[in-house]
């Protein structure tokens, strides 16, 4: 690490010759032909390691590690370093430069990071320049260096960073030859679909094809053949007018033109032995008869079909090269429409409506498009069944089930609770004491009427020795009766003070476990009792449905409208009920004018509770289903628009 990088040159070049070398070597990979990025990059980052006294330096390229994954991978592709480490010391060199690179690339930024002073000399840096390419980071370079202080390494950062613009121009020209040979590439097409739009049917245009792309791509043999029922047809050969379908040549190359027509993709066997990851017989067969021919087949096809099939023979040494095939390619995919234009249109007409049948009979009734024919008898079926199926039309609305026959338990008298017998949703019978009021004033009252009773009976009797109080012993008789009436009133009070259940029935409303010890009003409700399993339900049915309903108290009970509910706590048990009455007035409820149906539950399974909540569904009558699914917009739109 101590030596610069500079040592490592010839020993009789000064540093000025050997960073004017780097910047020639540099230079020459920039103007020439061929380079890659990997040699490009260890030019440049040796450039930036003499200009900055690096003694030691790495370049990485980014590579994300999905395509819509903002995490980033360094890959490193250029290490110098002047001593002869092994192996495990450069990988720990590389792992080192990544964990200083990294928070650079998540700043976006260049940086000059201090790596460590030793305890003799200079401290160290490590300048890191992030090099892009359209505006985004594809590679990195990183050159560790010796300096007095930080502003002396971002200064040697700033040479970092000129050197860095080689890293532009070079992708600049890249990017430069790549689009060249895309334009040349569209150009060739172009020009091979003129050749055959100037002609004027599709043996001329074809032989023309063959011609042309013999010439440009300097191939010793082009045939293009065409497919016929299941077999390849060839219809051209280049500088061939005219050719024995049964000779031995024609038969191979359509052999090797369905080998390509089978496979729907391009078929390449070459006079060194490479060849394509698909099947290559054929031509490996046709290759070896023509003296080593280099063969490549490619497919005409649409959308979905095949329609023919372009071979390209080239005499040894001579082979296809990348941009070569590629142009081919491209040819092959603009070329195949025109091509099967002039080939239909050459066609006699009754051919033309005898074809056209045949394709569009072999469409509806033919293996292929399943899923599209599947997709229209099923359309066809779901609207004649929504058109003409009337299945039974269900109004539905939420409801609750109360108890049918309940009654209110209400304070006999003000008193205070003293005692609480049951408890909420406790099953009674009759006569059971629900609730024991506190009728201690009462008794005090009573006690008072008694004794004011036999006060009063006193005085009557003492009177009515007296012939002369009469009057006052009538006085004292009716006050007698009078405090005796109030006696017997506070004896029915005290009785009352004892609340029982007037019938066998569940406790569904009152709960005065906290309310013992407290005074309650005359009148106050304490408690609810109910029958059992005496339940009816109450259904909120919304204004835009009512009218599916019949009163039953109109048309009669043997004509009530039935249906069927679900709870919430049991959605899929379904209790039948039958309507019973509809309370004619509206209420709002919730936005809507809702109004109240009574329903008589058939059958009462014994897990039914008061208070249960669900939905119900009333039977009205067969309805069409385009019926069912339109008439509420329809109603809308009526009322909105008065139609």
């Amino acid at each position: 690490m101590a030596t610069g990088i500079a040592e490592t040159s010839n020993s009789q070049q000064g540093p000025q010759g050997q960073g004017a070398s780097s910047r020639t070597k540099l230079v020459q990979r920039l103007l020439g032909a061929g380079a890659s990025l990997p040699q490009f990059l260890n030019d440049m980052l040796g450039t930036m390691a003499v200009v900055v006294a690096g003694t030691e330096a790495a370049g990485f390229l980014l590579e994300r590690e999905a395509a819509d994954s903002e995490r980033v991978g360094l890959r490193p592709v250029a290490h110098i370093r002047p001593d002869e480490s092994d192996a495990e010391t450069r990988a720990a060199a590389i792992t080192a430069f990544q964990e200083i690179i990294a928070p650079c690339i998540r700043q976006d930024k260049d940086g000059a990071v201090e790596v460590g002073t030793p305890d003799a000399g200079e401290p160290q840096f490590c300048l890191v320049t992030l090099l892009r390419a359209e505006g985004q980071i594809v590679a990195v370079a990183a050159v560790i260096t010796r300096c007095r202080d930080l502003e002396r390494a971002r200064q040697r950062l700033l040479s970092m960073q000129l050197v860095a613009g080689y890293f532009e121009l070079w992708t600049m020209r890249r990017s430069g030859e790549q689009n060249q040979i895309v334009a040349r590439n569209h150009q060739d097409a172009l020009q091979l679909v003129s050749s055959v739009g100037t002609t004027d049917g599709f043996e001329s245009g074809a032989m023309n094809l063959c011609n042309e792309l013999a010439n440009r791509v300097g191939a010793t043999r082009v045939a293009l053949g065409w497919v016929k029922g299941r077999n390849v047809k060839v219809r051209a050969l280049s500088h061939t007018e005219k050719f024995d379908k049964k000779q031995e040549l024609v038969v191979q190359l359509q052999k090797v033109m369905e080998e390509c027509a089978d496979q729907e993709e391009p078929v390449r066997y070459d006079c060194d032995g490479e060849r394509s990851d698909n099947v290559t017989r054929a031509a490996e067969v046709l290759s070896r008869q023509q003296g080593g021919n280099s063969v490549l087949s490619l497919p005409l096809r649409g959308k979905e079909d095949v329609w023919g099939v372009l071979t390209v023979e080239w005499a040894p040494p001579n082979k296809p090269s990348a941009q070569t095939a590629e142009a081919l390619i491209i040819a092959s995919s603009v070329l195949a429409p025109q091509l099967r234009d002039r080939y239909q249109n050459d066609r006699w007409l009754a051919v033309k409506v005898g074809h056209s049948i045949q394709e569009n009979a072999r469409l509806v009734i033919g293996p292929r498009h399943m899923l599209v024919k599947l997709i229209v008898v099923l359309v066809f079926a779901a609207a004649v069944i929504i058109t003409f199926y009337k299945p039974m039309y269900h109004v539905s609305a939420a409801f609750r089930l109360e108890a049918e026959g309940r009654q209110t338990i209400a304070a006999p008298f003000q008193a205070k609770i003293e005692q609480l017998k049951v408890k909420l949703g406790q099953t009674v019978k009759k006569g059971d004491v629900l609730v024991v009021l506190d009728t201690q004033e009462l008794e005090n009252k009573k006690a008072d009427a008694d004794a004011q009773y036999d006060a009063k009976m006193i005085e009557y009797r003492t009177y009515l020795a007296d012939p002369t109080k009469v009057a006052q012993a009538g006085i004292a008789r009716a006050e007698s009766e009078a405090a005796a009436a109030q006696s017997r009133v506070c004896k029915i009070e005290i009785e009352q003070g004892m609340l029982v259940a007037p019938f066998d029935g569940v406790i569904i409303k009152g709960d005065l476990e906290d309310k013992v010890g407290t005074v309650v009003k005359l009148g106050d409700s304490l408690m609810e009792i109910a029958p059992g399993r005496a339940l009816r339900a109450e259904l909120s049915i919304s204004e835009r449905d009512i009218q599916e309903l019949a009163d039953p108290i109109r048309v009669g009970l043997n004509h009530a409208q039935r249906g069927k509910l679900a709870t919430t706590s049991f959605p899929d048990r379904d209790i039948p009920f039958t309507v019973e009455r509809i309370i004619p007035l509206g209420n709002a409820k919730e936005g809507d004018n809702v109004f109240t149906v009574y329903a008589r539950l058939d059958a009462n399974p014994g897990w039914l509770r008061p208070g249960m909540q669900g939905e119900a569904k009333v039977d009205t009558e067969h309805r069409r289903v385009v019926w069912i699914w339109t008439h509420r917009l329809i109603e809308f739109l009526r009322l909105k628009l008065w139609l």
